[in-house]
């Protein structure tokens, strides 16, 4: 769930949908990703480290739609 209600008060949730993202080519992350899921890179740990990109570069490209940024902080300062 993202931190921001929509226009409508409602909240706002991150879906990744293949009937919708994967023809989108305003959406590479989306397809990219689901892409991932339908090779099976999934299937085991040898694909964990390219899952986890492909999933972090899927959530910064939804909050871009949304008008919001990824900002790394260190965990010192949280």
């Amino acid at each position: 769930m993202a931190p921001k209600d929509d226009e409508h008060g409602r909240p706002i949730h991150l879906e990744l949908c293949p009937a919708c993202d994967t023809g989108d080519v305003d959406r590479p992350a989306a397809g990219l990703l689901l892409q991932w899921f339908a090779n099976d890179g999934c299937k085991d740990e040898s694909g964990a480290k390219e899952g986890a990109h492909l999933l972090m570069e899927w959530a910064k490209e939804c909050m871009a739609a949304h008008g919001w940024h990824w900002q790394d902080v260190p965990p010192d300062q949280f």
